[in-house]
């Protein structure tokens, strides 16, 4: 190539060198958004002015702009794209058990046949969401109890939670996946699923209802357990019969432990559980 044709080519291509030096790098996707967010994209709806499209996304203008440098708030277009930042919830349990929610639950009963290893639940039943960590600890006390009474009547399993939690019909907590009632076992059991029957000194099943509540004391993460006056009394006298169960166990029966005496759990109790470790929105 002679000098003649590098002159006109440095030529033609000099003013594009120039403009493409000025022309100010793209926002990286990974860049534009704040730790502990992630982006997302709208279009502008017809009659939307800026302020409209960021109450709309629920941020602020200065926000929206910020993340938009190339946007001419005062000249939208319909059908034009913008960008805006959201929190990233991680799935667990939000607030409080009375006043809270669930993010990315899992469900006791995912196959929809009412039955597990060691409980069943009743057909009725829809309240089954829970946190993973609340799921995997009745199945496992489930499980338990199913090895040390291979034919004994399952666990009946009541509600846990909704699938975003929130409010339960009459339930004062349950809302944030971190609790579930359990029927006790008597003789006779209750009705497959159900909660029935109440549980007295006679037709309680000590050895059976103790496996289950011994479980769940077993378990660091276990909060408290409500249970009728009643349910514990004979609890009480089964494990001071039982002189190692005595020994390891008797703290539990104590004022303001574990173990939670009311006048509501009759025919069941109700176990929860305390905030999984990486739900930082959970309040116990």
């Amino acid at each position: 190539m002679n000098s003649y044709k590098r002159i006109l080519i440095f030529r033609f291509l000099l003013p594009a060198i120039v403009l493409l030096a000025f022309v100010p790098p793209a926002q990286s996707s990974t860049k534009v958004c704040p730790k502990g967010t992630k982006l997302k994209t709208t279009n502008v709806r017809r009659g939307e002015t800026f302020e409209a499209v960021a109450k709309r996304v629920q941020v602020t203008p200065e926000d929206l702009k910020k993340w938009n440098r190339r946007l001419r708030p005062d000249k939208l277009k319909v059908g034009q794209n913008i960008r805006y930042c959201v929190e990233v919830i991680q799935p667990g349990s939000i607030g409080a058990c009375h006043k809270g929610s669930l993010v990315g639950g899992r469900n006791l009963d995912p196959d929809g046949d009412h039955q597990g290893i060691g409980f069943v639940t009743a057909p009725s039943r829809k309240a089954l969401w829970a946190t993973k960590e609340t799921i995997s600890y009745v199945k496992k006390c489930a499980a338990e109890y199913r090895r040390k009474f291979p034919k004994g009547a399952p666990m009946n399993i009541g509600d846990l939670s909704k699938k975003n939690g929130g409010p339960l019909g009459n339930h004062l907590s349950h809302q944030s996946g971190r609790d579930v009632d359990i029927g006790y076992m008597t003789n006779p059991p209750q009705s497959r699923g159900y909660f029935n029957r109440n549980a007295t000194r006679d037709n309680l099943d000590l050895p059976k209802q103790w496996a289950i509540v011994q479980c769940f004391l077993d378990n660091p993460d276990t909060m408290y357990i409500f249970l009728s006056h009643t349910v514990k009394d004979a609890l009480l006298v089964y494990v001071n019969s039982h002189p190692k169960l005595k020994s390891k166990y008797s703290k539990y029966f104590r004022r303001l432990s574990i173990l939670r005496p009311d006048n509501e759990h009759h025919s069941h109790m109700h176990v929860r559980f305390k905030c999984p470790k990486d739900s930082k929105k959970c309040k116990n």
